[in-house]
């Protein structure tokens, strides 16, 4: 196997098992199989690089004030937390990774494919304004990712992602809303009827999250009845909270149909 190097800029390996890399172009460099405290890198190329069965605790691809850039790299296997900051991933592969906690406000994907499992990640299809200037674009491209194997817990798509561009999951824990802002319009107006208030209030609430997303721009949107679950309790007002917000994705399914 030939493994091509090169690096331009600075790379700090220190021994409590941090990678920090500024302004580094690597071809082929292999960090598979490492426990890290910390991998960071500052406008950075990394090309066919490997982190396969990788762990890394806070995991800062693309921090600082400049983009980083991940080319063909693999993670297969990875368990990163945090994630991406300012930082565009283009034909990687996530398979049977453990991701969690990926706020990935400008971040850019496309033709990555993902398996395994993503818990409590954010992506944007808009840059946040106060981003703007320092990322030169407003929208985030984000295309042609595979996510129809990962189990989705608490993932969200937001600020105009297109996910008719994306492979999605398929279930019956999943609710796949094509026109979100038409079918929440319609889903607030019939939950505003019911005759149960704190079966009313509890769906609401769960409403408030989607139709927020919608304002912002998110036309399609994939849902997951067990992120909304407010209590982990066996309690009656876990039971009572569960009901609305089944019932309440009961009545999405039918409007959606």
């Amino acid at each position: 196997m030939r493994v091509e190097v090169k690096v331009v800029g600075r790379i700090k390996v220190s021994r409590d098992n941090r990678v920090v890399l500024e302004g580094a172009s690597l071809v082929g460099e292999d960090y598979s199989g490492r426990d890290l405290m910390q991998f960071c890198t500052i406008g950075c190329r990394l090309e066919r690089c490997r982190f396969n069965r990788a762990r890394i605790r806070d995991t800062q691809f693309g921090s600082g004030r400049a983009m980083s850039e991940f080319i063909e790299c693999s993670f297969d296997g990875a368990t990163m937390i945090h994630g991406g900051s300012l930082t565009r991933f283009v034909r990687c592969s996530f398979r049977d990774v453990d991701l969690r906690d990926w706020m990935c406000h400008a971040v850019e994907m496309v033709d990555c494919v993902f398996t395994g499992r993503m818990t409590r990640c954010i992506f944007n299809g808009t840059v946040p304004v106060e981003q703007r200037p320092l990322v030169g674009r407003e929208r985030n491209e984000f295309h042609g990712n595979d996510f129809s194997g990962v189990d989705l817990v608490d993932v969200a798509f937001r600020s105009g992602i297109d996910l008719t561009q994306q492979r999605l999951p398929t279930g019956p824990e999943y609710l796949y809303l094509p026109d979100a802002v038409a079918v929440l319009a319609k889903a607030r107006a019939l939950v505003a009827g019911w005759g149960e208030s704190e079966m009313r209030e509890s769906a609401m609430l769960t409403l408030n999250g989607p139709i927020r997303d919608a304002e912002k721009g998110q036309r399609q949107m994939l849902l997951r009845a067990e992120n909304y679950y407010l209590h982990e309790a066996n309690t009656p007002e876990n039971r009572a909270d569960r009901e609305a917000i089944d019932k309440l994705f009961d009545l999405l399914r039918s409007v959606s149909a």
